[in-house]
């Protein structure tokens, strides 16, 4: 969370100083959007409507558990989802120990599937490859658009400012410093990545992926909440504008900073569902 006794300094020299600031650098304002402040744990409903010309629209609900473990262990955070919709695929559960962004070493991931009453791990190469039967195949958010990647791991440049919502945004181009193929958590394609951050509270707003080639393959618009004196996402909409397809994610239902403990996220919780978790 951005230092208000910063602020105030750097008012009260605008104000006795008759020149002109200079304008901020691009890697300060990258690396404050990055450190908004995030809570310790947060239980939620996750609604993602998936929708696209010609095709029926879609619609997938989880109960999320997440826990932020900052590091510790080498983990980044510690997720579960629970499947509550559509009727045919509750009760199967996903568990995830994530690294970091950037990071070289693996997730470890598993699902449940009461089917079948087995848990199993997820191999690598799964990821790899859709299923007809998957009801996230369709999604246009992944984990590299939705997790918050380590200003280190990209270059930046401010390219501008911009209204957007009656509010002015800085716009930061980003483009990595390795190639997408060798960077973990990054899409294949992936060339540049456009962030619209709010010049008072740093929030970011929207994001604009490009491919190698400069052609716009993602475009993605976020709405906030405050909660607590934190800030969180509401409602995160991702447009395709090649092909006009849509994922929508409403976030409800928050709590947030509830002592979760690490033995929540182990296998066995995964099988007992999430109603002891509510």
């Amino acid at each position: 969370m951005r230092t208000y006794a910063n602020i105030i300094a750097l008012i009260l020299t605008c104000v006795a100083s008759t020149s002109h600031a200079a304008p901020p650098r691009a890697d300060d304002i990258i690396d404050k959007a990055y450190r908004i402040e995030r809570v310790d744990d947060q239980i939620a409903t996750l609604n993602f409507t998936f929708s696209a010309p010609g095709k029926d629209k879609q619609e997938v609900i989880y109960t999320m558990v997440w826990k932020n473990m900052a590091g510790r262990d080498g983990y980044d955070n510690k997720a579960i989802f629970f499947t509550e919709y559509p009727p045919e695929k509750r009760g199967v559960a996903y568990l995830g120990w994530l690294r970091r962004p950037g990071s070289t070493a693996k997730d470890d991931e598993w699902i449940y599937l009461p089917e079948l009453r087995m848990t199993r791990r997820i191999a690598h190469r799964d990821h790899a490859h859709a299923h007809d039967d998957d009801e996230f195949g369709n999604s246009l958010l992944k984990r590299e658009h939705l997790d918050p990647r380590p200003p280190e791991l990209d270059h930046h440049r401010l390219i501008g400012e911009e209204i957007l919502e009656g509010r002015p945004h800085y716009l930061i181009a980003s483009i990595p410093k390795q190639a997408a193929a060798q960077m973990p958590g990054m899409p294949h394609q992936s060339g540049k990545v456009i962030r619209w951050i709010d010049t008072e509270s740093f929030l970011t707003r929207r994001l604009q992926f490009f491919e190698q080639h400069g052609q716009e393959v993602l475009s993605m618009r976020i709405d906030w909440v405050e909660k607590d004196g934190y800030w969180l996402w509401r409602r995160v909409m991702a447009t395709d504008p090649r092909t006009l397809a849509n994922t929508v994610l409403e976030i409800s239902d928050i709590r947030i900073n509830t002592n979760l403990d690490d033995r929540t996220f182990t296998k066995r919780v995964l099988e007992k569902g999430a109603e002891r978790l509510r």
